[in-house]
């Protein structure tokens, strides 16, 4: 679930629980994009998992990387709290390895201890921190690895976002990716501080570092081209466009229009597929649920 690179990176400004997305199951399956196979290769060989190998999936969604794990031969429980998602993501995934739980990750019920790896794909930020991490952790076998999966990069702003965004109230200082990777570089030791760094969520949690080690990030540069058409639809799956009214939504898209009229009706750029991996630490009583 969740925001991808361009405009909607400023969905993550405000945290809610995601439920928004439910109700536009159809369009986010549609115009989101997928997770680049080497990245998702890459968190299964951190992990080392093999065929038959047991994962968790914190808030599938339509069921895109879910598709990705159950195709690598994993056995996959996948939880979302949107009913309209997971029927999309049944539809996706046929596949007798996989089993859907509605609820919240929050709420969940599933054997301590169980999972090779836990991945969350553009969702953990949705989550409560004061929960999500000491839960993922208590979940993982130890030395269990968490890897959590960006289609884009919320921390990069461009000039351009910040000129759209401005039309409806929204400021954010502009981000490119050196300012990224040097912060990033700054919060390797704490997977919480890193990942809030990059999706703009404060989700940092004071016993992450308690709970997890041995955090790495790899990026994947993903080359893009939007129209005022396809840029529009992206930002309309956004938390952030679905809180504004009619009449923001009204002058936003104005906005747009008008700002590829002045780029020549294409904009061209790159953003950053990214993949963080933590361990959850070994040697240590396992962590409580909740």
């Amino acid at each position: 679930m969740r925001s991808g690179g361009r405009a909607p990176r400023g969905s993550a400004l405000t945290r809610t629980d995601g439920s928004e997305f439910d109700a536009i199951a159809a369009e986010y399956d549609r115009v989101r994009p997928a997770y680049p196979d080497a990245l998702v290769d890459a968190a299964c060989d951190r992990a080392r998992l093999a065929p038959g190998a047991r994962v968790l999936e914190i808030g599938c969604g339509t069921g895109k990387l879910t598709r990705m794990l159950a195709a690598r031969g994993l056995c996959v429980d996948a939880v979302d709290p949107g009913a309209s998602l997971v029927e999309e993501a049944r539809r996706r995934v046929a596949d007798g390895h996989v089993r859907f739980h509605l609820e919240r990750f929050e709420d969940v019920e599933l054997p301590p201890g169980s999972f090779a790896a836990a991945f969350s794909g553009t969702a953990f930020h949705w989550v409560d921190p004061s929960v999500g991490w000491s839960k993922a952790a208590a979940l993982l076998a130890p030395g269990g690895v968490l890897a959590l999966l960006q289609a884009g990069l919320p921390a990069l702003v461009r000039e351009f976002d910040r000129s759209v965004w401005r039309s409806v109230g929204e400021a954010w200082p502009a981000t490119d990716p050196f300012d990224v990777w040097h912060e990033a570089e700054a919060r390797r030791n704490d997977v919480s501080a890193l990942w809030s760094w990059l999706v703009r969520h404060d989700l940092r949690h004071a016993r992450a570092t308690d709970l997890f080690d041995g955090v790495r990030m790899l990026t994947v540069p993903i080359p893009l081209e939007d129209t005022a058409e396809s840029y529009l639809a992206l930002t309309a799956t956004t938390s952030t466009y679905l809180r504004l009214d009619r009449d923001q939504r009204a002058v936003l898209g104005r906005s747009v229009r008008e700002l590829f009229v002045e780029a020549g009706g294409a904009s061209r750029w790159v953003d950053f597929a990214t993949l963080v991996t933590a361990q959850r630490r070994s040697g240590q009583s396992r962590p409580r649920l909740g």
